[in-house]
C-alpha cells in the first residue's frame, strides 16, 4: 500500500468511527451491496469492489454517499486491501483517485468534472479586467 493509500484508508477509518449509521442508512448501503452482488462484506473481494463500484457510477452517487458508504464498510469489516483498491480507482477517468475527489475536492467520482459556472465566470471576470488593465496603460 503507497503512503496516499494508507492516509486515505486511515483518514476513511477515523470518519467512520466518528459515524453512527442509523437503520435507515444501513437499508440504503445494504440495498447497494445487495445489487452488487456482496454476500458478505467482510469477504469482498476486488471483482467484488469493482461492482461496487459499477452499482455506484450507475447511480451516480453523490462524494458523501459514497464516503458513508465506505465508511460503513469499514465498520462492518471490509479488508483493507478491498478499501485501498476501491480509493485508489480512477471512477469517471480524469486521472484523479475516487480518494482524491471525495477527501479533497468534494467532486462526483462518477461523473466527469466539469468547471462551475461560478468558476468561468470568474475567469471571464479575471480576463476582462486584465483587459481594461491593458488598455489603461
Amino acid at each position: 500500500m503507497n503512503n496516499d493509500q494508507e492516509l486515505y484508508t486511515q483518514q476513511l477509518a477515523q470518519f467512520a468511527a466518528s459515524q453512527s449509521f442509523d437503520e435507515r442508512s444501513v437499508e440504503f448501503f445494504d440495498d447497494v451491496w445487495q445489487e452488487a452482488g456482496v454476500k458478505d462484506i467482510a469477504k469482498m473481494t476486488t471483482a467484488d469492489a469493482k461492482s461496487v463500484l459499477q452499482v455506484l457510477s450507475e447511480s451516480e452517487a453523490s462524494p458523501e454517499f459514497t464516503k458513508a458508504l465506505l465508511a460503513q464498510a469499514i465498520t462492518a469489516g471490509m479488508p483493507e486491501h478491498v478499501v485501498g483498491y476501491i480509493l485508489e480507482s480512477d471512477t469517471d477517468g480524469d486521472g484523479r483517485t475516487l480518494a482524491q475527489e471525495i477527501f479533497n475536492d468534494g467532486t462526483s467520482p462518477f461523473q466527469p468534472n466539469q468547471p462551475s459556472v461560478l468558476a468561468s465566470k470568474q475567469n471571464q471576470f479575471q480576463s476582462s479586467s486584465e483587459e481594461d488593465m491593458e488598455i489603461q496603460i
